[in-house]
Formats: structure tokens, sequence, C-alpha cells
């Protein structure tokens, strides 16, 4: 009874908001205001897969107390680099220059990843934030001159339009840059208009949107196609702070995963302390929406598939998501 009213909740929430989602335009973005500013740096610790860029946003006048983390229901964090983001661009890097040892137990997250980057491939970052793990599929997708999509979520509008769309455009032009191709460079903001979707407010009112076949992305002047609502890889950085967090997470990767070939990574502290999130929340939710009468036969399995403990801190885990039938 309890999954079947969480399940229910989230649907009406996803009915609810999808009117105040909002799909922010990315092809007005200018490269030279992107390529002017001084970008930060992340190693990806790989021997073949430059390294990703990112731009701090110097102010924004949509945020009254400038030194906060976090609001909640207001502001979610966008603006700050998390660590588990930086884990998470690391594993995708090590996946697509194919350094994870072969003996290692990844078959389906190897495999989605690297569809996710291929024609018709697919990829969606929830609370994306800066993005960079998303940017970082952009790019390799680009790179190999295919067609597929990304999708960047984030409850703050203002955050996608300082960083988000910022970033993925300075890593499409680096990209460009890298290879001399500078004609490529200035063309940038319309690559992004059809190889990605920028949209703000909350996540459930974009699943409510995705799962009506409301999304779309042009594929050239006259004509636009439908972002399918199940994707080959969903992404999560530190979306699991809360118990809400948890479940909302849980119920955006079962309505959106490929069914047994999908896989979601959770990128997250192993607990927060004092407000009831962490990986065995995540891992409790997810079996939750999988309990619900609505489930459709189908449940979502988690295991955690690396750790990353320095001793000094909050022990992080990365979790793989996939859905299958029961």
């Amino acid at each position: 009874a309890e999954a079947d009213r969480m399940f229910v909740n989230m649907t009406e929430r996803a009915i609810s908001s999808a009117e105040s989602c909002k799909l922010l335009d990315a092809s007005s973005t200018s490269t030279d205001k992107v390529e002017s500013c001084v970008p930060e740096y992340v190693d990806l610790h790989s021997s073949s897969i430059v390294g990703l860029q990112y731009l701090l946003p110097q102010f924004t006048t949509s945020l009254s107390e400038k030194n906060t983390d976090l609001i909640p229901g207001v502001y979610e964090g966008g603006l700050k680099v998390w660590e588990c983001s930086l884990d998470l661009c690391r594993f995708l890097a090590h996946i697509i220059d194919e350094t994870i040892s072969p003996a290692s137990d990844f078959h389906y997250v190897t495999k989605a990843v690297m569809r996710s980057i291929e024609n018709g491939g697919s990829a969606f970052e929830l609370g994306c934030g800066h993005g960079l793990p998303a940017c970082l599929l952009l790019r390799e997708s680009v790179r190999r001159h295919t067609d597929s999509v990304v999708v960047f979520s984030d409850f703050n509008d203002f955050v996608l339009r300082d960083v988000t769309i910022s970033n993925a455009l300075l890593n499409i032009c680096s990209l460009y840059r890298e290879q001399d191709n500078d004609s490529a460079a200035a063309n940038a903001p319309q690559v992004l208009s059809k190889q990605s979707i920028y949209a703000g407010g909350d996540w459930m009112g974009l699943s409510h949107k995705l799962s009506n076949n409301e999304v779309l992305i042009p594929v050239s002047s006259s004509e636009k196609r439908e972002v399918h609502e199940r994707f080959d890889v969903v992404l999560a950085s530190e979306t699991t702070y809360t118990t809400e967090s948890c479940q909302d997470t849980a119920f955006l990767m079962f309505q959106h995963l490929k069914v047994d070939i999908g896989v979601g990574l959770v990128a997250t502290k192993r607990f927060y302390f004092g407000v009831g999130g962490g990986a065995d929340a995540f891992s409790q939710a997810a079996d939750k929406v999988s309990e619900s009468s609505q489930s459709s036969g189908l449940r979502l399995v988690v295991r955690t598939i690396q750790s990353y403990d320095t001793g000094k801190a909050n022990i992080r885990d990365l979790l793989e998501v996939r859905l299958v039938k029961k």
C-alpha cells in the first residue's frame, strides 16, 4: 500500500508540474562569450580522452544567498561542481577509452554507455547542475559524428542558462579547436540545438512531457523528432541526499530506463548525515518503487560497482541501476 501511494503521488506530481517545465534554447548562446572566459579543468585520468572544461559563474542574478550550497525548493545546488559528478565523469571516460578491465563485471553498463553515443543513442542527466557527465557523452557523440541525444535536467533554469549550456558549448568548441576546425566551432550552438535538450523545473514535469512525446528536438529548420521516453543511460550525481530525493531518482529511473538494456548510474555519498539519503536509502527507494502494483511487471535492480574511500571523508559509491522484468 505504501509503495502504491508513493507511485500515485509521483505520477500526480508529474502531471501537475508539467506546465512549469521550461525547455531552454541553446542555439542563441554566444561562442565568443564562452571562449573568452578562463575555464576550470577536470582531469579524467585517461590516456586517450581529453579532460572536460567548465565555467564557474561569476554571478547570477537569480540567487540572493551567494555562499550557500542548497536552499531546498528554491536552489538545488547546481552552481557547485560536486565530487561525485567527477567520479562519474572518470568512470564514463574509462568505459569509453576501454581502460576498464575486461574481467570486470561491467557488461551491461559498457554496452549502454557506448550505445548512448552512437547513432540513435540517448542519455538523460537528472539534477545535472554543471552537467559534466552528460557533457562528456555529448562531446564524444559529436566526435563520432552521430545523432544521439542528451537531455540535461535541473530544478533551476538559471543554472542551465548560466553554467550547463555554457559548459556543453565550451566542450564542443574545444573539441573542434582540437581538430583545427574553426568553422565548426562557430556553428557549435546549432550542434547543441540538434543533439541536446535543457529542461528546467521539477524533473517530474519533464518526466510527464517525455512520457507523452512532448519533447521535440530539431532535425532541420523545418523538421523535428520526438525524444523517446526511455534512454540508454540515465545519470545522477548527488541527487540522493534526502529520502525524498532518493525516491524521486528511483521513480525517474523506473520511468525512463530502457527495459533490460538501459543502465542508470547513480554517483552518491554512502551517507548524507542528518537528512536520510545515501546509497542504502536509494536502494530501498528502488525496491519500494518496484513493489508497487503499478510497476507493470518490472523492477529496478541496484548494485554497487565502484567505491571511493580516501580514509579522510565520507565514502562515495557508484551504483548501477537496471530495469528488468520480474
